[in-house]
């Protein structure tokens, strides 16, 4: 079905974004993996989707490498317009990398001294900064996966305790928390972790 699509619709990214999924899943070979990233961004350069796959794709769980997706992210949002939900990117890998160290790293790596790492971290402050400030405080029309974009920047602010930086984010949300990063939170449940979170970025507000 897919393949027909690709010959229906030759300039669509969509296809080569839903081939980029299959691939991943079924652990393909990388020359095949960067041949679809190739015609997929050729299409598309900014495509959000995709990227956050080719994100994916690099993360240390899927066999690549905390410097291979830092690495993507980064370039990916030195370079994306303004306006772009890309410049989340990066912090999508921060959460990542969190996440592999709560569950597969240290024993000493605790959800309190991840965040104590953060807020220490200037490059990881820059990449908040950006994407506060190139994309959320932008008057650009919301995507339709907008929520989960969102959701990242204010589980990267409430994580390295910028609270009030976090105020308006949450604001942005309302109530519509996704399950993802918030899950990703110490093992906590995800509603009691934006909760919390929320709370205190209201008390700072």
């Amino acid at each position: 079905m897919n393949d027909l699509a690709l010959r229906l619709a030759p300039e669509d990214p969509t296809p080569w974004v839903n081939r980029l999924e299959l691939m991943i899943d079924q652990s393909a070979p990388r020359e095949d993996v960067e041949e679809t990233w190739r015609e997929l961004t050729r299409r598309d350069p900014w495509h959000r989707e995709g990227h956050i796959l080719k994100l994916t794709y690099h993360c240390r769980k899927w066999s690549g490498s905390h410097e291979a997706m830092f690495g993507f992210a980064r370039s990916v949002a030195a370079a994306a317009p303004v306006g772009s939900p890309l410049h989340v990117l990066p912090v999508r890998a921060a959460a990542e990398w969190a996440l592999w160290e709560q569950e597969r790293g240290a024993p000493d790596s605790t959800a309190d001294e991840i965040g104590q790492r953060w807020r220490q971290d200037p490059l990881m402050q820059s990449e908040l900064d950006n994407a506060l400030s190139r994309w959320f405080r932008q008057p650009a029309t919301r995507h339709a996966d907008w929520l989960n974009d969102v959701n990242f920047l204010a589980y990267g602010l409430a994580r390295t305790g910028r609270d009030a930086d976090a105020a308006p984010v949450f604001a942005s949300i309302g109530r519509y928390m996704t399950s993802v990063p918030w899950s990703w939170w110490d093992h906590l449940r995800g509603d009691a972790a934006f909760i919390r979170a929320r709370r205190r970025a209201r008390h700072a507000a």
